[in-house]
């Protein structure tokens, strides 16, 4: 099942690749062909303007020197040896001297105009940087605007790996324990995983695989293996971090750190008038009041909000009407101009606060989820919602990314699941693959896969007609309604027993069959008062023509096989409610239910295949007087028949009921009360099982002689009471736990004391203690050194010393090992379980660890 699924998933996937590749290479390349080619013309452009500013500069140098000279008296060409010939010996000297000053100046002035040259050769080489700069960003910006860039997440200017392996770690584990009578010789449990983040596209995919050998079967790569293959879940984070940053980057420069409405209300405050107060109106008040008003004025557009705001000013006008002696028609103009006025001021502002946020590139409904996902206020199905509708637009997204973001959830491999359908439906340990999708009315899953109940051999008579095993197991679960007031789903579960051959199938006595279950949930949600979810469901069961009991046939006639139309309707069906709640303010979190199920109904998800007749129970959690008080009640009781004629059943019943009293920062009581049992009901009632607990708590940290120290001590009290076999037991438990921590090093110690109260002895008198001593030694080695000690009366007496070490070893290699050696003082009753010899080693690689 696993190679067939992991095959089937990787040829999907490169399939999906392979084509999303080629549509979108060709759109790509053309997107940066046009953007070099825009870049190219903005550098032949800044080029050609940095070179007319040159020549501007220089012509203008010239013009300064020429106006110097002209201001000097000279002629503007003026040569030395024309000075000699025409210029009289008296005034040589004087012409000599401004023929000295205008060189000068011309000198000067050709300087500063060498420096200004190169200041602007400097100026105008930063302004060509600059500008490739903007160019190679916009070049960036429009092929990441493609679809294949959307795909990669990438800047696709760089080249990077569209296959990565991240995350990757490989554990060897290897316990042994000494037993009195090993199998072959051996005493070893081995452990191999492996794990890591497979990146195809920058989709990530999570693998997960563990090989399990014992002494009883070698190491084998086709057996004892668990492989998991899952999708993890598309975070909002992820797909939508450019909307979150625009939304910081408005909240932090445009609105002052508030929220949208907030800023709105605060500007709109301002504008009004003081000589005409528009926060008088209390219409106008109480709007601004409501922050669900403001988040709807800034989606309005120019006709709805200036119908909005005439509003206010008509009731202004009909209150100054009402008010005294009616105003003259001079005066009627003046108020009406002057609201007007005002009226075109805060209209004026909410569209400046409106255009704030379209150019931040965010819309008003955008907006107000992004603010409750930064407040952490938005609820599941708010997000489920925007997602859908995102992925409906799909104008940002590629056909992966897109597709990727539409999985709710995808799992391969052997894990945990819990089967769509009833609330009482419960979590098993599956085989095969499940996949979920978000859709406009809700996710639809759909799921194929085995199951195998881990139970041991010993209880194979017990439980073998009950869950006839293997099941192979197929659901589907699509959404009906989706309201704001509740959703509802309709899912499918059904099962195939498979029969075993040989001996094997005639020591079971299993009777095979083909189970299904139709489920139809609708969920009401009526805000603080919590969800009401009501479930109807209706199962028909057919087993196979032939059983196996011994060496006899049991040949079942197909009249009567259970089916939809020949069974009794009502006894095949089941109804069930239940209410959740989760309210902070209140301190209160519930989630009580109440099924009944006919004799006939079952229903592979459930405990015992079906919840036969009555059931009923919940989890109801009270925080009182500011959490320093905690109550908390869980309950389950539930009846099974045992006959179709008459009111026989078993009675179960379980109850918990736990308190915790917060006596200061550093210490806290607990008190916890538990009761379950099982009784037979026919003519009477008569007890098969019960067991009562009564549990006392203690946790504490404080300083102990300058150093951080915790404890904890719990006592308790036990009746157990089994009249078909043992009897009544009673037994008074006490148990130590003390911590303390110095500056290098700490000292802990644990004691357990088990005493029995009654001679019908069920552990015996037991004290099992232990202290350790953690220390590093050295740089990066943690170590541990213990003793231990055990008298468990007449059956089993040890002492013994432990030591544990734990050290990284050229940061990829996370190495660990434990050994527990004891000494017995007196003969053990039972060697194999009070072994003396115990050990384990742990080996941890990590790849890519820096």
């Amino acid at each position: 099942m696993n190679k067939a699924v992991i095959t089937a998933s990787l040829l999907v996937f490169f399939c999906l690749l392979s084509t999303q590749l080629f549509a979108q290479l060709l759109p790509a390349k053309q997107v940066i062909t046009d953007s070099l080619k825009s870049g190219k013309q903005q550098l032949s452009k800044l080029d050609s303007t940095a070179k007319e500013k040159i020549q501007s500069t220089k012509k203008t140098l010239s013009q300064e020197i020429k106006n110097s000279a002209k201001q000097l008296g000279l002629p503007e060409v003026l040569k030395k040896d024309t000075l000699k010939k025409t210029v009289k010996p008296d005034i040589a000297a004087e012409i000599a001297s401004k023929y000295s000053k205008t060189k000068q100046a011309a000198i000067d002035s050709l300087k500063s105009g060498k420096k200004r040259l190169g200041s602007l050769d400097s100026i105008a080489s930063d302004k060509m940087q600059q500008a490739r700069k903007s160019v190679m960003a916009q070049a960036n910006a429009r092929i990441q605007q493609s679809d294949i860039a959307k795909l990669l997440k990438k800047d696709t200017l760089k080249k990077s790996a569209k296959i990565q392996f991240s995350d990757v770690s490989v554990e060897n584990a290897t316990q042994y324990i000494k037993t009195h009578d090993p199998a072959n010789g051996k005493n070893l449990l081995n452990n191999v995983t492996f794990s890591g983040q497979l990146k195809l596209y920058h989709i990530p995919i999570d693998l997960s695989l563990a090989n399990t050998y014992t002494a009883m079967r070698d190491f084998r790569l086709d057996q004892g293996n668990l492989f998991k293959f899952n999708l993890p879940k598309p975070s909002f984070n992820e797909f939508f971090k450019a909307d979150l940053d625009k939304y910081r980057n408005l909240k932090k420069n445009v609105l002052s750190g508030q929220a949208a409405e907030a800023f709105l209300r605060k500007k709109l405050q301002d504008k009004l008038a003081k000589q005409l107060n528009l926060a008088a109106s209390p219409k106008f008040q109480a709007y601004l009041n409501n922050p669900e008003n403001l988040r709807s004025m800034l989606k309005m557009d120019e006709l709805e909000l200036k119908s909005k705001l005439n509003e206010f000013t008509n009731e202004l006008k009909q209150q100054a009407d009402s008010q005294g002696k009616p105003l003259s028609q001079r005066g009627q103009d003046s108020l009406t101009n002057l609201l007007n006025a005002k009226k075109q001021e805060l209209f004026t502002e909410i569209q400046k606060v409106q255009q704030s946020i379209n150019e931040s590139g965010l819309d008003a409904e955008k907006l107000a989820l992004l603010e409750k996902v930064a407040q952490g206020k938005i609820s599941q199905r708010e997000l489920e919602n925007f997602f859908v509708a995102e992925l409906a637009k799909g104008k940002n997204m590629g056909f992966l990314q897109k597709s990727y973001a539409q999985l709710r959830e995808f799992q391969a491999g052997n894990f945990g699941h819990q089967l769509p359908g009833s609330f009482l439906n419960r979590d098993l340990f599956l085989n095969g693959f499940n996949f979920s999708l978000r859709t406009p009315r809700g996710p639809v899953t759909v799921g194929v896969s085995t199951n195998r109940d881990l139970n041991s051999t010993k209880d194979a008579g017990f439980n073998s007609s009950t869950y006839a095993i293997p099941k192979l197991y197929s659901y589907l679960s699509v959404p009906t309604t989706n309201f704001s007031f509740g959703s509802g789903k309709l899912s499918w579960v059904g099962t195939y027993d498979k029969q075993f051959n040989g001996a094997f199938a005639q020591t079971l006595n299993t009777l095979p069959r083909n189970n299904m279950v139709f489920t139809l949930s609708q969920a009401f949600k009526f805000h603080s008062a919590g969800t009401l979810t009501f479930d109807v469901s209706k199962s028909s069961t057919q087993y196979k023509e032939l059983a196996a009991f011994g060496p006899d046939q049991l040949m079942i006639d197909r009249n009567t096989n259970g089916n939809y139309f020949r069974d009794d309707f009502l006894q095949t069906m089941s109804v069930g409610l239940n209410h959740s709640i989760d309210s902070k303010k209140a301190g209160l979190r519930s989630a009580v239910f109440i099924n009944y199920a006919g004799s006939g109904f079952q229903n592979p998800g459930q405990q015992g295949i079906g919840n036969l007749n009555l059931r009923f129970g919940g989890n109801i959690r009270k925080e009182l007087f500011h959490n320093k008080v905690t109550l908390s009640l869980r309950s389950d009781f539930k009846n099974m028949p045992t006959s179709a004629t008459d009111n026989s059943h078993w009675s179960n019943h379980n109850i918990q009921l736990d308190s915790r009293f917060r006596i200061s920062r550093s210490a806290n009581l607990g008190l916890k009360y538990i009761d379950n049992g099982v009784d037979k009901v026919s003519q009477g009632s008569t007890p098969v099982y019960a067991s009562k607990k009564l549990q006392l708590d203690l946790n504490s940290n404080y300083k102990l002689f300058g150093q951080r120290a915790f404890s904890h001590v719990s006592v308790a009290q036990q009746e157990i009471a089994n009249p078909l076999s043992l009897g009544n037991s009673s037994l008074l438990q006490l148990n130590y736990v003390q911590t303390v921590v110095f500056n290098n090093f700490s000292l802990s110690g644990n004691l357990f004391y088990n005493r029995e109260l009654n001679p019908n002895t069920i552990l015996g008198n037991m004290l099992n203690s232990d202290a350790s001593l953690q220390y590093q030694l050295f740089r990066g080695i943690s170590m541990s050194s213990g003793l231990s000690y055990l008298d468990n009366q007449q059956l089993a007496r040890q002492a013994g010393i432990k030591q544990s070490i734990q050290f990284m070893l050229k940061k990829h290699f996370d190495i660990s090992a434990y050994v527990d050696i004891r000494k017995n003082l007196i003969t053990p009753t039972y060697p194999d379980l009070f072994s003396t010899n115990r050990g384990e080693v742990s080996i941890h690689y990590y790849l890519d660890r820096q």
